[in-house]
């Protein structure tokens, strides 16, 4: 059994090893519904509006010990793994890489919310390319969080950082909610969820949600063409005309708008752990992934350039024939919309108490295509049909092992792991 600590030994902890610095400075007490918006953690703190408290860990085991799934939460008596796994390990291949390479960010993830011994071949470099490191936390003694008021915790520039909240009470009043945008563990000694009175149902109160990606940029206007140049009057003499007016001569096409960029994917919902003494009333989780930003409008084509005049007639010349206008330039295909970003994972590990469970899970909408063709179609599709299969609600139970909820990719499993502690696990399969 993995017990949960109390939060006095965990800050404990964090002062003497960890080096915690900072938390001085947040408030004992804290209710969202004293400030003016919404309440935002984060390690940024440009966009903060408590400042953070940051500890250093030096390596993924450390880390995974600290804020991380459990391996004996995989396996035969648990769940099955079910985070993406990065390319075998090749010293060769990562040897010039970046922290952010993207096998190492898969193994990140896999080591530290999944089962590690599928990636422990990347503990050496993973321990030399992103630690130490510096996680920023929150903690005191209560936090209450109100309707209209919610708690949102994002990482800068939605990296994804691992973001931690440890408080000995936790209140999640009617309609309050704790938005999570990245990573992170939230630990308290005690969490009560409150419904509303004659309420049939419990709006979400933890949520899971990857970042929005970004619209497109419209393509340029084509520029217009010129207008074509005048032609000549003609030239008289006393009796006749001995020199012809000149035609006009055609105007310029105008060039083609350029095409709209394609709008940016939506940002998968990250992994966050909830490890509670005492947890008591509705918990409502969802975890959505981020939107798919919108297609750029295409850029209109310029207008054709106006056909010089003719010439001007005399007594004798006729007038000179005006030049054609020139052809407009072609409208361009607006951008397609990106994709949805995926649902992510919530793990809640509680000792005691009378919890109500609700999950649900959705990819993000993806973006809409732009103008006059259908490019964007198909994302939006994709993502429709992805809310629909994640809607299914089946119901299974198998013999000898607990029931299991399963809502399109989304298990939900509530086992007894001990006389005194159960874990609910939700995964995105």
């Amino acid at each position: 059994m993995n017990k949960v600590k109390i939060v006095a030994e965990t800050l404990t902890e964090l002062r003497e090893h960890h080096r915690l610095m900072g938390i001085e400075r947040q408030p004992k007490q804290l209710k969202t519904a004293d400030f003016d918006g919404p309440v935002i953690f984060s390690d940024d703190t440009k966009i903060a509006t408590v400042p953070p408290a940051f500890f250093t860990v030096q390596t993924i085991q450390e880390l995974k010990r600290l804020g991380g799934v459990p391996d004996s939460d995989y396996g035969p008596a648990g769940m099955a793994s079910h985070h993406p796994l990065p390319e075998p390990y090749s010293a060769e291949r990562l040897a010039n890489v970046t922290g952010n390479h993207a096998d190492l960010c898969k193994a990140f993830r896999a080591y530290i919310y999944g089962d590690s011994a599928l990636v422990k071949d990347y503990e050496d470099i993973l321990n030399a390319k992103r630690f130490p490191l510096k996680v920023a936390l929150y903690g005191g003694d209560s936090m209450t969080i109100s309707a209209d008021k919610p708690l949102i915790v994002q990482s800068r520039d939605n990296h994804g950082e691992p973001i931690v909240l440890v408080y000995e009470q936790i209140t999640v009043e009617p309609g309050g909610q704790i938005i999570y945008r990245t990573n992170g563990t939230v630990q308290a000694n005690t969490m009560t969820m409150v419904s509303a009175l004659g309420s049939d149902s419990d709006p979400t109160n933890i949520t899971n949600r990857g970042s929005d990606g970004n619209h497109g940029g419209n393509g340029a206007n084509g520029t217009d063409g010129q207008t074509g140049s005048h032609g000549n009057a003609g030239q008289d003499n006393k009796s006749s005309c001995v020199k012809a007016a000149t035609s006009g001569t055609n105007g310029a096409y105008g060039t083609d708008g350029v095409a709209g960029s394609n709008g940016e994917n939506g940002g998968d919902a990250n992994d966050i752990v909830l490890k509670v003494a005492y947890l008591t009333g509705a918990v409502t989780l969802e975890s959505t992934g981020g939107n798919g930003g919108n297609g750029g409008a295409g850029g209109k084509g310029g207008r054709g350039g106006n056909g010089g005049n003719g010439g001007g007639s005399t007594s004798y010349c006729s007038a000179g024939r005006g030049g054609s206008g020139g052809n407009g330039g072609k409208g361009n295909n607006g951008g397609n919309g990106g994709k949805g970003g995926d649902g992510g994972n919530i793990y809640v590990t509680y000792e005691s108490g009378t919890p109500v469970f609700n999950a649900k899970s959705a990819g993000g909408m993806g973006g809409k295509g732009v103008m006059r063709v259908t490019v964007g179609a198909e994302a939006m599709v994709v993502a429709v049909l992805l809310v629909v299969v994640m809607a299914k609600l089946v119901h299974r139970v198998t013999m000898g092992l607990p029931e299991q909820q399963v809502l399109g990719g989304m298990c939900i499993l509530m086992e007894n792991v001990s006389n005194d502690t159960r874990r609910f696990h939700r995964e995105i399969m």
